[in-house]
């Protein structure tokens, strides 16, 4: 499968919903785009600004399309999963903690999935996108979902039990970036999150690729329009990866040794919020 005059679904109309919407209009060849929020301003709003078209529910952009993206905060992904009951068509969710097994516990082994974390940089175009597939997708779906999120930055392929350390490096990081930057360098930073995706078993070149994409996206958005406060609250939500990093840090200083431990506080998190679901 590619992407190739296809008809992607987008469920979720917030910053990540906006920021696909944006770059896959432009980059792909794409017969149609279609979104769907329960939140109808936020839907009207993308559907306006990018000449897109919405759906009136679940069930009618599931028909309708051949690739359904799940772009919704996890608490409200299971009301979603149990609306997709096609067997036929890709899904690709990028609800943070949400495991390839419990996706498949509603959707069946045979539904094909597709798991994906990207971060705050998507917004422009300056992301990096971990991605995993279960058996039924394969790498037929990892290619279709890194065809897609090559449209918002780099892409790296991981496994599912790695998805927590890589919201804790790439997902919380552009907020650690933001604290530190420049009261700890770049490269440090790097070192850092490098050393740590290593520990956590990412392999060292997707480890490199995390760190330095993540950095370098997060200082592109600072220069553009958003202040270091500001964007630690756009990436931070109550009970979340970035909120336990973010207490280490403010509590430990803004130095190296800070860092690391925010990271593992912040996969610590992530892996309790893994296990709620």
């Amino acid at each position: 499968m590619n992407t190739d005059k296809k008809v992607i679904g987008i469920i979720g109309c917030g910053n990540m919903g906006a920021a696909l919407v944006e770059n896959l209009k432009k980059k792909l060849q794409l017969k149609s785009i279609l979104v769907f929020d329960v939140d109808k301003a936020k839907q009207v709003g993308l559907e306006r600004n990018f000449g897109v078209s919405g759906a009136s529910s679940l069930a009618e952009l599931a028909s309708e399309s051949d690739i359904v993206i799940i772009a919704v905060k996890p608490q409200d992904i299971e009301g979603v999963l149990k609306e997709l009951k096609f067997k036929d068509k890709l899904i690709i969710s990028i609800a943070a903690g949400i495991s390839l097994d419990f996706m498949e516990k509603f959707l069946g082994q045979e539904a094909m999935l597709v798991r994906a974390m990207p971060n705050l940089n998507a917004l422009i175009g300056k992301s990096v996108t971990a991605i995993c597939s279960n058996a039924a997708a394969g790498g037929v779906g990892l290619k279709t979902a890194e065809e897609i999120f090559k449209c918002v930055g780099e892409v790296v392929s991981v496994k599912d039990s790695q998805m927590n350390a890589v919201t804790a490096i790439s997902g919380s990081g552009p907020a650690f970036v933001a604290y530190l930057y420049p009261d700890v360098g770049i490269q440090e930073i790097e070192k850092v999150m490098i050393k740590d995706a290593i520990g956590f078993g990412i392999d060292g070149k997707n480890a490199a690729v995390l760190a330095s994409t993540t950095t370098a996206g997060t200082l592109s958005i600072l220069g553009i329009n958003l202040d270091p406060e500001m964007l630690i609250k756009r990436v931070s939500s109550k009970g979340g990866t970035t909120e336990a990093g973010m207490k280490v840090l403010e509590q430990k200083g803004k130095t190296e040794a800070a860092l690391s431990e925010a990271i593992r506080a912040a996969e610590k998190k992530a892996g309790e919020l893994s296990r709620r679901f």
